[in-house]
């Protein structure tokens, strides 16, 4: 704030030159300070020398200051990088949710519009969380150009009550699966033929092409990487010399996943296939070849086609008719009577709120998508009251690092015999089914929610409230934020801290508290 009264000071208008950042290096005691100047109202030699001597006498017996100047325009690419960068800064989580392809980025006559296609539950969740007044201020500071954000929901979930067949679906995997096979259709027109003859079909996705060795199959999709190499094939001949044969690889990408092509053409065909780019959309019919457990296509046919189908429509599970791995377990009247002693009335929260689950996860790691669940620990409240606790440790199907351990006491051993997540999140789901959901800092534990969820079909899309951020709002000027500073502030104990339990319970008397 003090650099951009600075410019102020100086006779520069926010309309003209704004402040990107400030940074500090220790190692060389210098200070650089990056602004951004509209392209329409560019700095001259003198102009940019005035703001140099301007902070230079501030801060010039303090550390060597450098100013750097930079010219903003409208770039899709240049706002991008500015949207991830407010991601990693305000919501992490995000830069799993969003790809590439769910931000549309195009320019108006007044500025820019950017579109997030998200799927319902995610647009329901960033509308409460304010998230485009938030997004679309922080872009105010970095150019000069006004943005139209929205968010639009994808519409692309089938609900299975729907179904003409939900009568005989069970809540299983598998028969989700299965119904998005019989809905999901993939629709091609194929063109040119570039290698063999296109016998026809109908293609099928890459994430449901069969795994055995030999079975016929035709796929469609992106080629990525094309490239030809040679290799030694031993002549049948006795005595004779290795062959030297050409090889032509691409990798191939639909909507749902990728496989890698491989195709050995004769000299004649080579040239046909040089014709192949990057990014070309082509039709691949071929065999299924599996070789050290890697699974990748034969091709006997390669053509051009163009490709209809734009997304995958998904199926999710009912609720399970009861739990199979994890009861829940009720209170006991000694612990509800020293809840009900927290506070001085009921919050007329629970008015229009039947219930709200508070949980907990332990992990393997950080990253959703590479780390795994190894504890769940939730309670429920009701009308200001935890009536019920679930509670389970996980296989997470991998070793727990040490330093996890180190944190949580959660080791190998503990966790051998233990459920697999498969297992235990159809009964999470049923257990915070028609709930609100709250955790401590939701963000990081949602991911793993979410990912999980997805894979297994079942469909998380519950209202949420972040404790932390409850927290931060009712319990101003405290040192930090960390579960365990607030609980101290609020005369909440929190004992066995980093057990999944333990956290959630001492997050959910923060939230009776608070709410």
């Amino acid at each position: 704030m003090e650099t951009l009264q600075k410019l102020k000071d100086l006779g520069f208008r926010e309309d003209r030159i704004k402040l990107d950042n400030v940074v500090y290096s220790e190692n060389d005691d210098e200070c650089v300070i990056n602004l951004i100047f509209s392209e329409k109202q560019p700095l001259n030699d003198e102009e940019r020398e005035k703001i140099r001597e301007g902070f230079a006498q501030d801060l010039g017996d303090l550390c060597k200051t450098t100013v750097k100047f930079n010219k903003s325009c409208f770039d899709e690419d240049v706002v991008r990088k500015r949207v991830d960068e407010y991601f990693e800064q305000y919501y992490k989580a995000l830069t799993m949710i969003f790809e590439k392809s769910d931000i549309e980025i195009s320019p108006t006559e007044q500025g820019a519009t950017i579109v997030f296609n998200c799927d319902p539950m995610t647009k329901q969740v960033l509308d409460n969380k304010d998230f485009v007044n938030d997004l679309r201020l922080f872009l105010s500071h970095k150019f000069f150009i006004d943005f139209q954000i929205k968010l639009v929901a994808k519409e692309n979930v089938v609900d299975i009550s729907d179904l003409a067949t939900s009568e005989v679906l069970e809540d299983t995997l598998s028969a989700c699966l299965a119904e998005e096979e019989k809905i999901n259709k993939y629709l091609v027109e194929v063109g040119e033929c570039f290698y063999g003859k296109f016998a026809g079909g109908e293609p099928v996705f890459i994430s449901s092409a069969p795994k055995e060795n030999g079975t016929a199959i035709l796929l469609a999709g992106t080629v990525n990487n094309p490239a030809f190499s040679t290799f030694l094939r031993k002549s049948k001949m006795a005595g004779a010399e290795p062959e030297e044969r050409k090889r032509f690889t691409f990798t191939l990408t639909d909507i749902s996943g990728k496989t890698d092509v491989v195709i050995f053409p004769s000299d004649k065909t080579i040239e046909e296939l040089e014709k192949i780019a990057e990014g070309d959309v082509v039709a691949v019919g071929g065999s299924v070849s599996v070789f050290n457990n890697r699974v990748n296509i034969k091709a006997n046919s390669l053509s051009r086609c163009e490709i209809q189908t734009t997304e995958l429509k998904k199926v999710y599970r009912k609720v399970n008719s009861k739990y199979y791995y994890v009861n829940p377990q009720p209170v006991s009247e000694v612990a509800q009577m020293d809840l009900f002693s927290m506070t001085d009335k009921k919050s007329s929260y629970w008015d229009e709120h039947e219930s709200v689950v508070v949980f907990d996860f332990e992990t393997t790691g950080l990253d959703a998508k590479s780390c795994q669940i190894i504890e769940i620990g939730a309670v429920k409240i009701r009308n200001g009251s935890i009536i019920e606790t679930f509670q389970t440790l996980i296989n997470p199907g991998q070793p727990i690092p040490a330093e996890i351990t180190n944190l949580t006491h959660i080791d190998d051993s503990m966790v051998v015999d233990a459920p697999t997540i498969e297992q235990v999140l159809p009964d999470f789901y049923r257990f915070t089914h028609g709930s609100v959901l709250s955790a401590y800092n939701i963000d990081f534990d949602y991911q793993f929610l979410d990912l999980g969820g997805k894979k297994l079909r079942l469909l998380f899309n519950n209202e949420q409230i972040d404790t932390l951020k409850l927290a931060r709002n009712k319990v101003p000027s405290l040192s930090n934020y960390k579960l365990g500073t607030v609980v101290k502030a609020l005369n909440i104990t929190l004992d066995n801290a980093h057990r999944a339990l333990a956290d959630a319970y001492a997050t959910a008397k923060v939230f009776i508290k608070l709410i």
